[in-house]
């Protein structure tokens, strides 16, 4: 089974779990493990075969695929059956036998007529493979779609996220500015308030040191008086005492 890369995450998958993986992973990207081609999308959905293994460890000394289809796989494998059976049969150690060569059949000109079960094959093939690409394509095209939609639900997200740091950045700038305006004429107020009881201690101070001063001068006035009656009052009994003094 054909195993790929996440180029995104680094983390290697089968290919029956790469859907899942790509609707999880943002941005996921994929490489094929064994002929190292990267695929955008859903494109990987289409590579359903990759080199063979002969392909991949003989690298520069592969010779490509054999003509002659399963004639010669079977003439190679009946060959090999043969070998086989005569080595276990032989008890005695011998040499391993070199490799066959390899039957080349001349590939099938156009002159040569198709039966008519290829011909069915072949007319099968050439009808599917439309619909097949018309499939893959629609595929594509609608996991394109959905990439495209969580892009873009999570782009809504984010913004609605920033819009509500925003809205809360600003309230809590109004909240701000409210409370040190109300701190504000709360001080002014309170200012204003000691500044009128100030200022009517200050009067009551000033009343009560007026009645006080008037007081003071009347208390005065009447002690005068009193005195001033006494002083009237002694002068008229020393005026009484000298006149009885003199009648005697």
């Amino acid at each position: 089974m054909v195993s790929f890369v996440c180029d995104t995450c680094q983390e290697t998958l089968k290919k029956p779990k790469l859907d899942q993986h790509f609707n999880r992973c943002p941005y996921a990207r994929f490489s094929c493990i064994d002929c190292s081609v990267s695929f955008q999308g859903a494109e990987y959905r289409s590579h359903t075969s990759c080199i063979s293994e002969a392909e991949k460890y003989e690298k520069s000394l592969y010779r490509g695929p054999k003509k002659g289809g399963h004639q010669n796989n079977g003439q190679k494998n009946n060959n090999n059956g043969s070998g086989n059976n005569q080595r276990k049969n032989n008890n005695t150690p011998s040499a391993p036998a070199p490799a066959p060569a390899p039957v080349v059949i001349p590939a099938p000109t156009g002159d040569v007529p198709l039966s008519i079960v290829d011909e069915m094959k072949q007319k099968k093939r050439k009808a599917e493979e439309p619909a097949e690409n018309e499939n893959a394509a629609k595929k594509e095209k609608k996991d394109k779609s959905e990439h495209k939609d969580l892009q873009d639900k999570k782009e809504e997200k984010d913004k609605k996220k920033d819009k509500e740091k925003k809205k809360e950045k600003k309230d809590k700038e109004v909240k701000e500015k409210k409370k040190e305006k109300k701190d504000k004429e709360d001080k002014e107020l309170k200012k204003e308030k000691k500044d009128k009881k100030d200022k009517k201690d200050k009067e009551d101070k000033e009343l009560k040191k007026e009645k006080k001063d008037k007081k003071d001068k009347k208390d005065k006035k009447e002690k005068e008086k009193k005195e001033e009656k006494v002083k009237e009052k002694k002068e008229k009994k020393e005026k009484k005492e000298k006149k009885d003094k003199k009648d005697k």
